[in-house]
């Protein structure tokens, strides 16, 4: 091979070279310029779907669930995009997508099962903030509804997690489903013995017209040197909670002289 053929054949490695560089270059500006533009809408419509579903009656969870799936759409998209500008072929950036979303569903299925259960508990609603319910050997109070868990306050003012595909799939107790109203009564300064002041409730408010299930629930909140605090809760029809309240109160005060006793209707 002389001189010249291996110079020609230089030039137009080097050529190649250079062509295949600047496609590279023009390639990864117009994906970094898709991945600007895809944060820029996908905030914008986060923001945007949030403000629109706030107007009307949906929940702050749902709205927040809807926006999140809005985001991620774009991304996918944008993904998707980047890909094909950067030369890949779309038959295996499709078997790739397959078998990666195929190994990650396999290594998160818990986390995915809670995820699509707490997506249907907060569309169905079979329960809500407040209620309370039994599901396996957990009995108390909903405290919060999150994607992945519920949290259940029970009667020992233990906060018990559960994950929301338990809640979904087991037979569930909610108690309070057919219930109009509650209203929480709150003993400062009750003297008697912590051990009998549920038990003393109980006999006050036996027999009290107008009360639903489940029964009155007593809380020892605190206990102190001027006595404990309690909170007491009444179920009740909506119709008839000044009257049931007043009752109660009457009752509790003639059982607990020595405290004081505030009502918060909820």
């Amino acid at each position: 091979m002389d001189l010249s053929s291996l110079w020609d054949d230089t030039q137009t490695e080097l050529g190649d070279t250079y062509r295949e560089l600047i496609g590279f270059l023009i390639g990864a500006v117009q994906a970094l310029v898709v991945l600007i533009v895809a944060t820029v809408v996908a905030r914008w419509l986060r923001r945007r779907t949030v403000r629109v579903l706030a107007k009307g009656s949906v929940e702050r969870n749902v709205a927040a669930l809807i926006a999140n799936g809005v985001s991620i759409a774009v991304y996918v998209l944008a993904a998707g995009f980047v890909l094909g500008v950067l030369g890949a072929e779309w038959t295996a950036v499709l078997a790739f997508l397959s078998v990666g979303t195929l190994a990650i569903s396999l290594a998160i299925q818990d986390v995915l099962k809670n995820f699509v259960s707490g997506v249907y508990i907060l569309l169905e609603r079979p329960f809500t903030i407040g209620d309370r319910v039994k599901v396996r050997d957990v009995e108390g109070e909903i405290e919060g509804i999150d994607i992945r868990t519920t949290v259940i306050r029970n009667r020992q003012e233990e906060r018990v997690i559960v994950p929301n595909a338990t809640m979904f799939a087991e037979i569930l107790t909610n108690r309070s489903a057919h219930r109009s109203g509650r209203t929480t009564l709150t003993l400062e300064g009750v003297q008697s013995p912590p051990a009998e002041i549920e038990a003393a409730v109980h006999a006050a408010l036996d027999g009290l017209p107008g009360l639903h299930n489940p029964p009155p629930e007593v809380r020892v909140r605190k206990l102190g040197a001027d006595g404990a605090t309690v909170a007491v809760f009444l179920w009740h029809a909506a119709a008839e909670e000044t009257g049931v309240t007043g009752a109660a109160m009457t009752r509790l005060r003639d059982a607990f002289p020595d405290a004081t006793i505030a009502t918060d209707g909820d």
